[in-house]
């Protein structure tokens, strides 16, 4: 059975601050739009693929070339709630504090 995702208000306020920092690199911001949605339609029917991250074990991690995106599997209602887009040189464990 598939799974339903939610996006997270948080995730939006993420995607917003990725497309302006890459502004000046369109064809970056689209590389990466394209593979985190083939990545999310994806994660429907296998929604533990990824690893759990380890610094707040609640969520899992996928990496998107320089950008993670966390998200949360609840089994119980088969819903996936994507928290997070994040520039993976930043200080990520300070961003779920």
């Amino acid at each position: 059975m598939k799974y339903r995702q939610e996006y997270i208000s948080t995730f939006y306020s993420d995607i917003t601050q990725f497309v302006s920092d890459l502004q000046e690199y369109p064809e970056k911001a689209e590389r990466i739009l394209s593979k985190l949605d083939k990545i999310l339609l994806r994660l429907v029917d296998m929604p533990e693929m990824y690893p759990v991250y380890d610094d707040v074990p609640t969520f899992r991690k996928i990496v998107v070339e320089d950008y993670l995106v966390f998200y949360v599997v609840d089994r119980n209602k088969k819903l996936i709630e994507v928290h997070r887009l994040l520039y993976g040189k930043m200080d990520v464990p300070e961003q779920f504090m």
